[in-house]
């Protein structure tokens, strides 16, 4: 019997394929702005594999992002990796028992929102931006990831976890 913990080849597999599919399809869908199937995918990612393995391919993304985007820095970094990251606890802990492709469709606005307005902690304290200019700046493209993360979540949960569950019947991952 292996450890709770300990994560088998086929764990690396996975978390390094679905790690490129979250940086590819950003890329991917980079011409249109803040259209991305990236909050769909973590809460995927958070519901089917649980918080560590989706801790690491959140991990993995967010470095490949930055250096592929120069954006891996102290302004933006942490603030994408807290953004990100709340997906998988928060599914864990306060809305573990959410499962409806409603209810998830609903929280990823409440994950886009909350992603969005984090930004706004560099903006104005390491960029110096004016923070109502700044809001009324971004409220397009948090409009646009509101609406492409509540489509893309209510349109591709249910097929999506159906998937899943089909392909991954004969393994306990």
């Amino acid at each position: 019997m292996r450890p709770l913990k300990q994560i088998r080849i086929y764990d690396i597999v996975l978390i390094a394929l679905f790690s490129a599919v979250l940086f590819i399809q950003e890329q991917f869908l980079t011409f249109i702005p803040n259209v991305q199937l990236t909050i769909f995918l973590i809460i995927l990612f958070s519901k089917k594999l649980g918080v560590l393995k989706t801790f690491l391919i959140i991990i993995i993304h967010v470095i490949i992002d930055g250096l592929f985007t120069s954006s891996l820095g102290i302004i933006y970094t942490p603030f994408i990796f807290i953004g990100l990251l709340i997906i998988p606890i928060t599914l864990h802990t306060i809305f573990k028992k959410i499962s409806s492709t409603i209810a998830l469709s609903l929280l990823s606005v409440l994950y886009a929102v909350i992603y969005s307005w984090l930004f706004l902690i560099p903006f104005v304290y390491i960029l110096h931006v004016d923070p109502v200019t700044y809001i009324i700046a971004d409220i397009p493209f948090q409009l646009l990831l509101a609406s492409s993360s509540f489509m893309s979540t209510l349109a591709l949960y249910k097929p999506s976890s159906n998937l899943f569950d089909m392909l991954m019947i004969d393994k306990k991952i």
